[in-house]
């Protein structure tokens, strides 16, 4: 079993209004990413978005994705420490005997 994650902006935390702009998913062996294609939602729904920030965010964790005693921790900091803008969801379990083809229909449809 693999956890599914999504990292979604947020730019007014109090409209609850939200983007995906990440799919991570961590289980056994396996850890990953997608990320946003471009950022034409993000800048929709927030014209004055730092896209560059952004995308140093995702960069960020792919990199942490790649060092398996570190992607627990970098959860956490996501989860605690990260500004109201951007958000990661509560982790759901996936089953899949292919992790690598269901994250990508993970982000077709979450991205």
């Amino acid at each position: 079993m693999v956890k599914v994650f999504l990292v979604s902006y947020l730019p007014h935390a109090l409209k609850e209004e939200r983007v995906d702009i990440a799919v991570v998913m961590i289980g056994e062996g396996f850890a990953d990413m997608r990320v946003a294609r471009d950022w034409q939602r993000v800048l929709v729904l927030d014209p004055g978005a730092d896209i560059e920030l952004l995308t140093e965010l995702t960069r960020e964790i792919r990199d942490t994705l790649q060092v398996p005693g570190e992607r627990e921790e970098m959860l956490l900091k996501m989860e605690e420490y990260w500004s109201n803008a951007v958000r990661l969801s509560v982790g759901k379990g996936c089953l899949t005997a292919d992790p690598a083809s269901e994250i990508e229909t993970l982000a077709s449809e979450y991205l």
